[in-house]
This record gives C-alpha cells, sequence and structure tokens, in this order.
C-alpha cells in the first residue's frame, strides 16, 4: 500500500501473462467498486492503467475554522483489483481467467509531484506534511506563527493514514512519528494580529501560512448597460420625461473583494511554502466577521497572483512576499 498523490499520474502496472488477450482493472473508491476498465494486452508486455484522474473527481477536500479539528479524512481509500483473460471480452461466454486478483490498495491525498520527483511519486508514511528545510541535516521543520496563537499542522502515521497535531498558544515545539516541529512566535501587532491563509499543499494536507505585515482590501465591480427611452407618451400633445430617471441603465452587476496581503520577512527555504501556495486549487483565508469584529469566520480565496520571484537572502538580505487573494464569490449573494 502506498500514500500517493492524486494531482499527479498513477499508473498501475503489470506485466502479461501467457495466454491473455485482456486485462480488467476494477477501481474502488471509498469502498465502493466505481469503475471497470478493459485493456486487450499481449502475452509478455505491460499492461498500464492510470487511475489518478479518476480517483481526485472523488476528493473535496475541506477544512474548518478551529485548527484541532482539521479533517483527517481528506483523503480517499483506494482498491484496485486487475485480473487477466484468456478473451478480448472478459464478459463473453466461455472467457477464463488466465491470471487474477492482483489487488492493491493505497491512500489517495490532493498532493503532487513535481516533474523532478519523477514517475509515480509516493507520500511517505511518518512524515510531517509540509515543505521543510534541505538545507540542514536532517531536514529541518519549523512554523511561523503570531504569539499567543494556536494552530495545526498534518502529518502521515505509520499506515500512511492523515493525522492532525494542534499546538496551543504557549507550545514551543511538537514531536510527531520522531519528528520534531519548532514553533517560532513572531511578534506582528504593529500591522495588526496578522492574517493566516489555509492552504493543500504540495503533499496534499492542509498548511497554515501567515502574513504578519500590512494588508489593504479592493471592492471591484463588473456591469451591463442597455440604453432605454424614458418619454412618457401618456399625455397627448405633452410629451415628457422624469430627469430622475436612468436613460443608461445597469444590469446584472456583481461585485468582487480581494485583500492584498504582506507576509513579513521569512527564511529563504520558506520560498516552497509560497511556491505551494499559489499551486495550490483550495485556499482558504481567515478574517474576522464583518457583524461580529470579536469573532473569526474562514473564507474561500483563489490567489490571483500568478507568478513570484524565487528570493534569496544574498539578493533580498529580507524576504518578504507580497500576494493578492481574490474571495472566492460574489460580493452579492447569488448561489441558487
Amino acid at each position: 500500500m502506498s500514500t500517493i498523490p492524486l494531482r499527479s499520474p498513477r499508473y498501475e502496472v503489470l506485466t502479461t501473462p501467457s495466454g491473455a488477450l485482456s486485462a480488467k482493472l476494477e477501481l474502488s473508491i471509498g469502498g465502493t467498486l466505481r469503475y471497470t476498465i478493459v485493456k486487450t494486452c499481449t502475452a509478455g508486455t505491460d499492461v498500464e492503467f492510470e487511475i489518478a484522474e479518476l480517483c481526485r473527481d472523488y476528493l473535496t477536500p475541506a477544512v474548518t475554522l478551529t485548527p484541532a479539528d482539521y479533517p483527517e479524512s481528506n483523503h480517499v481509500d483506494i482498491s484496485r483489483v486487475i485480473t487477466f483473460y484468456d478473451n478480448v471480452n472478459p464478459s463473453a461466454s466461455g472467457a477464463a481467467v488466465v491470471s487474477g486478483g492482483n489487488t492493491v490498495t493505497h491512500i489517495g491525498l490532493d498532493g503532487y509531484g513535481t516533474f523532478m520527483d519523477g514517475y509515480n511519486p509516493t507520500i511517505a508514511t511518518r512524515k510531517v506534511l509540509f515543505t521543510p528545510n534541505y538545507s540542514t541535516s536532517p531536514d529541518t521543520y519549523e512554523l511561523f506563527v503570531p504569539e499567543n496563537t494556536a494552530g495545526a499542522f498534518q502529518y502521515t502515521d505509520s499506515g500512511g493514514d492523515l493525522q492532525t497535531q494542534d499546538f496551543s498558544t504557549s507550545d514551543t515545539s511538537d514531536t510527531v512519528e520522531t519528528t520534531t516541529v519548532t514553533y517560532k512566535r513572531i511578534d506582528c501587532t504593529r500591522f495588526g494580529k496578522g492574517t493566516k491563509i489555509v492552504f493543500i499543499n504540495k503533499w496534499g494536507a492542509i498548511q497554515e501560512l501567515w502574513f504578519f505585515l500590512k494588508s489593504t482590501q479592493t471592492t471591484s465591480t463588473k456591469t451591463k448597460n442597455f440604453q432605454r427611452n424614458i418619454i412618457d407618451f401618456s399625455t397627448a400633445g405633452s410629451p415628457t420625461y422624469d430627469t430622475k430617471q436612468h436613460p443608461t441603465k445597469s444590469y446584472n452587476k456583481t461585485g468582487k473583494q480581494s485583500h492584498t496581503l504582506s507576509s513579513g520577512y521569512y527564511p529563504e527555504y520558506a520560498n516552497a511554502w509560497f511556491e505551494e501556495l499559489l499551486l495550490s486549487e483550495y485556499v482558504w483565508m481567515v478574517r474576522e466577521k464583518y457583524n461580529d469584529p470579536a469573532n473569526d469566520e474562514i473564507v474561500p480565496v483563489t490567489a490571483t497572483t500568478s507568478s513570484m520571484l524565487h528570493k534569496k537572502s544574498v539578493n533580498e538580505r529580507l524576504i518578504e512576499y507580497s500576494i493578492t487573494f481574490q474571495e472566492s464569490f460574489d460580493y452579492i449573494n447569488n448561489v441558487r
């Protein structure tokens, strides 16, 4: 069994045995048979089935406002069975099994491998699921969080299952599966309390990323217009019109809100976190409720910043990023 990232292809490959003319894949997702695929094959050659795209259709990562409750169910359980038959149609009368029952199970996460990671990337068991500082030996795992702030991160246990480790407002480190994660506390009170972005990272896990410095908010609108006649002919011989009416009328007006956040200063190895943020398809922002500022809410956003310069301390001295996020919904409720 492997834990696999479903945003990259996953090939299930077996060599065709002698006498086989077809191979049948039975793909179960979440305990339910979802796909049955048949391919013709030739003895001695490999037969391949790509399953990641099919499995990802059944995975929609979720999030919660409370870090301790970050879902450990953001995965799909996968089981695939490949059976070889002596007929190109396994359902034909008289078709017999040549070799059958090759069953493999996986745990699928909404992560990805890069081109340099190569063929069929996997996610290790007993691994903290955010990118560490690879320049140290062993790798160093650190999170940057405001003072007096709680949070969480995710990791895989010995069976490859997703787990959540939360930390309190005063914790300085935690050790999970023999790996120590250190919490670096940042004073961001000069610009408020900071803004937390939550996203699904390269490893398919929930990751928190704090923007410690200033933030700005923008409202943009879109509309359509048409020209209309406002002349009133109801009084015979004396047409008129109301100068308070709109000859140019707007309709279907919508609004979007965007937030530009400044990260504050991060070490060079954190470049990977911002890259993964821009590549993520699931991003949320924690903010104060407009009608109840004493309480927070978490809302879906999209990182509209589409490129980043990978900054180096030798060039920049202090590494800081500014990223714009657009709320993933219209300001005027139009959900139907």
